[in-house]
């Protein structure tokens, strides 16, 4: 076993604890704006969980991004080909850059949060924040297509 098999295993299994931290944290999130309710402790819970996930998530991709893919350093060492061929570039470029934007969004919706003046702003900052980067990593997750990876990738 490689390291790179390790790590994309381990990138593989985690992007599940993302996508169940989102879930619970928007779906929260999204009735608490509605209904005009506190930002309890759990929610505050659900939020750290999503913004600890994605970070971590992020720091397993950038390792595998500029170390381990052979994906990846194909196309560091001709860029230009690499935009040619589009399952490289989905790699390269489309993935790593909405995955970026999602976890920028996740940590921008976190400090929102944080700076909420009240629980309806705390509320909706996480709503508005979480939800598009949620959107974005659903986007981004290889389902189908000429980059298919499987749902669940074992050791």
């Amino acid at each position: 076993m490689t390291a790179y098999s390790i790590f994309l295993t381990i990138h593989s299994l985690t992007r599940w604890a993302v996508l169940i931290t989102a879930v619970l944290a928007i779906v929260t999130a999204w009735q608490g704006w509605s209904g005009s309710v506190a930002w309890t402790t759990t929610k505050a819970r659900f939020a750290s969980w999503f913004v600890n996930t994605t970070s971590i998530q992020l720091v397993i991709g950038l390792i595998l991004y500029g170390a381990l893919s052979p994906i990846t350093l194909k196309a560091f060492s001709d860029f230009g080909a690499a935009m040619k061929d589009s399952a490289i570039r989905y790699w390269a470029v489309e993935h790593m850059t909405m995955m970026l934007i999602a976890v920028a969004l996740v940590h921008i919706g976190s400090g929102r949060i944080r700076k909420g003046a009240d629980d309806k702003a705390k509320h909706r900052a996480a709503a508005i924040f979480f939800t598009i980067a949620f959107v974005l990593i659903m986007a981004s997750i290889p389902w189908s297509g000429v980059n298919v990876r499987p749902l669940f990738r074992g050791f």
